[in-house]
């Protein structure tokens, strides 16, 4: 028996044997390399994973092997960049995530760039099924390298085949002889001729500017400078009395408040707006209502004077703050002045006192206050 080959595992010869029983395909998608854990794996139909995956990836191509019809051959190409380590054992996983078939592999060292050395490989794995037709492999041609026999396989089939564009009268390429008999009857069309019947047909079917500024035509194409053109002659400005276009005005254009052609959106609308409403509260506007606060509240105090703090700061300055009494009858006929000092952006300083110059507590009073 050959030291290194692939069999299919249990779960992939199920699906593959359901997929030929009822018509239908199953889908391999991704071709996985490990490092069998340090030493060379004996391939096993019960297993479901690698020993030890390294790496997992899109099938770079997939074909049936012209010698052998059963033999379906996957590749996949490692850049430079990936490596580091050596490939010991491989599997092919589906659209499930099923490991479909498994081998090992004789071992290679892959090595990266910052080692010193580095190279693009192909990996090669080779799956005998009995029906090729109820396998799917899936190749993304977006994350696929071509080996370079690939390239030179696909170059040498387009050379060989009659994929070639027309000659022309000022380029190269394929042409067809004619007939004696179209000779003679002069029947067969110069291809300048025909060209040039092409143009006027497509021109034909190309809007003038005229259609294209009338709008009413829906069967023509409009050119990218033709509709260009439209743009420039029909969107305008929007005014106070024209329908037309507005751009969205900046923060800055909003503080300002100079700019007329702009527009105001909610959001730069509100932009700066807070409030609190109750007993206590406060209204800060924004800055094109001149980033005004204001303040108020209510307090209950029992001393002559004492600290009290606003709600929120003024991040400026605070310009004025009045108090009013709110206390009982009985309380009140005792107060003959309520005064404040060292106003501060975040506080200020209350006073109470009777009619004799003795400091007194109010009780409750109301205070409002204004700053930026």
């Amino acid at each position: 028996m050959p030291q290194f080959y692939t069999l299919p595992t249990a779960i992939g010869e199920a699906k593959i044997a359901n997929a030929i029983a009822l018509g239908g395909t199953i889908e391999i998608t991704k071709l996985a390399i490990g490092d069998g854990g340090g030493t060379l794996p004996t391939p096993d139909s019960d297993r479901t994973s690698l020993v030890n995956e390294i790496r997992r990836a899109a099938i770079n191509t997939s074909v049936v092997d012209d010698d052998n019809p059963n033999w379906i051959v996957v590749e996949q190409v490692l850049p430079p960049d990936v490596g580091g380590w050596t490939i010991r054992e491989v599997g092919l996983y589906d659209a499930d995530g099923d490991l479909i078939a498994y081998g090992n592999y004789p071992e290679t060292y892959k090595p990266v760039l910052s080692e010193g050395s580095g190279r693009t490989q192909t990996i090669r794995f080779v799956m005998q099924v009995s029906d090729t037709a109820a396998v799917t492999l899936k190749v993304d041609p977006s994350v696929v390298l071509a080996t370079r026999q690939l390239v030179d396989d696909k170059v040498a089939e387009h050379a060989q085949s009659r994929n070639h564009p027309d000659a022309t009268t000022t380029a190269k390429g394929f042409m067809q002889y004619g007939t004696s008999e179209e000779t003679r009857q002069g029947t067969r069309t110069d291809r300048a001729a025909h060209l040039a019947g092409v143009k006027a047909a497509i021109d034909d079917r190309v809007a003038d500017q005229d259609t294209v500024d009338t709008g009413t035509n829906d069967t023509k194409f409009v050119t990218p400078k033709k509709l260009k053109q439209w743009a420039t002659n029909w969107v305008k400005q929007a005014t106070e009395t024209v329908s037309g276009m507005l751009k969205v005005a900046t923060k800055a254009q909003v503080e300002a408040g100079e700019d007329d052609q702009t527009a105001v959106t909610p959001k730069k609308l509100r932009w700066g707006v807070s409030y609190s409403f109750g007993i206590n509260g406060y209204l800060a506007l924004p800055g094109w209502l001149g980033s005004f606060i204001f303040q108020w509240g209510k307090k209950s105090e029992d001393y002559s004077s004492g600290e009290v703090s606003f709600l929120i700061d003024f991040p400026s300055e605070c310009f004025q703050v009045h108090v009013t009494d709110a206390s009982s009858a009985a309380t009140l006929s005792n107060i003959i002045m309520l005064g404040i000092s060292g106003i501060t952006n975040s506080n200020f300083t209350f006073h109470a006192m009777t009619a004799n110059g003795t400091p007194t507590g109010p009780g409750q009073f109301y205070f409002f206050a204004i700053g930026k």
